[in-house]
């Protein structure tokens, strides 16, 4: 275990809107975009939803070559920024174009591009995108979702099957695209995190663990919230080397213990709260019992597991959490998005029990869970 000296906090999240507003735009826009299906020939709607396929390499060469940065300072003529980025003027004017017609950019004047409120997310700084969109975008996997039909013929996932060994074990041999994996999946926490400590308080609690957590973003961030919590962070020694920053920036360290090790195994006991973030979906249900009943084990009776991951809604309503799954299809033995359901049948196989579902503004439910009495 170590300790660590603090520092000051100086990250300022966007503000939310109330949840019941975005519901209530989440629900007018899904209506409209039912009616729009129902009222156009269906060829039409699809052959529209197809094109998107040649928006995405689109947005991964701006992001790839960090245009929205480029553009902090204000407007640039193409021509400025081929010669910036020594690329050919053309080619980067259409893709630019491209972009614009769909608000990432605006042109204006004789081939000038300047950010927009759906670019700027691109930019560099605390609540950038970019690196989510560099991973989710890159060659790797375009190369594992392009083989999706092979993976629905065999039920092997894609990258097992093209490179021999799992997505983890690729980014560990490519140091390049594991930093930024890394910084993606910082990305992401980033973008989710207001809407967790929105919905979800952990203010009863005096300890928590959070297993697997990686870099330690969330867990520094629901202690800076929380000023009597002690927190845990658990992981395998690789992630435990890359926590110290982390800490020191949101002035926790001296309230996080580092305890190395594997979940597959065993996790540390007598905690309050055990936190598991997108965990359990990186793993097929045998898995996930047997994390959850390591963490039943090592938990007190009244202790509680909390678990944060997409819910993958009833029949037929569209959900972020269905296409997700995809992606889990083809790139993690195993893994998958579960209904409501499928985590009440692995909790109850683990000894515990759904007692509470928080549902938040993002596509993403907090599950929490006791013991069976």
């Amino acid at each position: 275990m170590k300790r660590h000296q603090a520092m000051s906090n100086n990250r300022n999240p966007s503000p939310l809107p109330p949840k019941w507003l975005v519901n209530a735009i989440q629900a007018f826009r899904t209506i409209l975009f039912a009616l729009y299906k129902r009222l156009f020939p269906g060829r039409v709607v699809l052959y529209e939803q197809f094109q998107y396929l040649y928006l995405l390499p689109a947005l991964y060469v701006a992001t790839e070559f960090n245009i929205a940065e480029s553009l902090r300072s204000g407007k640039k003529s193409v021509d400025e920024l081929a010669r910036e980025l020594n690329v050919s003027a053309e080619a980067l004017f259409r893709v630019m174009r491209a972009l614009a017609g769909h608000g990432i950019f605006r042109e204006s004047g004789e081939k000038c591009f300047s950010n927009t409120r759906l670019s700027k997310p691109l930019m560099d700084g605390n609540e950038s995108l970019r690196n989510m969109f560099r991973h989710h975008l890159s060659p790797l996997n375009w190369k594992i979702a392009g083989d999706l039909l092979e993976t629905v013929k065999t039920g092997v996932d894609a990258c097992n099957r093209i490179y021999g060994k799992s997505i983890y074990d690729y980014l560990s041999d490519h140091p390049d695209s594991s930093k930024i994996f890394d910084k993606s999946m910082s990305d992401l926490s980033s973008m989710g995190l207001a809407p967790i400590l929105q919905s979800y308080s952990f203010s009863g609690l005096r300890s928590l663990a959070d297993i697997g957590g990686g870099d330690g973003f969330m867990l520094a961030n629901i202690l800076a919230v929380n000023s009597t919590l002690q927190g845990i962070l658990f992981d395998r020694q690789a992630a435990l080397m890359k926590v110290e920053e982390t800490f020191r920036r949101y002035n926790v360290s001296d309230r996080i213990d580092l305890v190395e090790g594997d979940f597959l195994q065993s996790v540390p006991g007598d905690i309050d709260g055990y936190l598991l973030k997108n965990i359990l979906h990186n793993w097929d249900d045998q898995h996930a019992i047997l994390i959850l009943s390591n963490i039943r084990k090592a938990m007190p009776d009244h202790g509680k597991v909390i678990i944060i991951e997409m819910i993958v809604p009833g029949t037929n309503r569209p959900s972020m959490s269905k296409l997700i799954d995809i992606q889990m299809l083809a790139s993690m033995p195993g893994g998958k998005e579960r209904t409501r359901k499928e985590f009440e049948m692995i909790l109850h196989e683990a000894g515990l029990t759904l007692t509470r579902v928080c549902t938040t503004i993002a596509p993403i439910t907090i599950l929490e869970a006791h013991r069976i009495v």
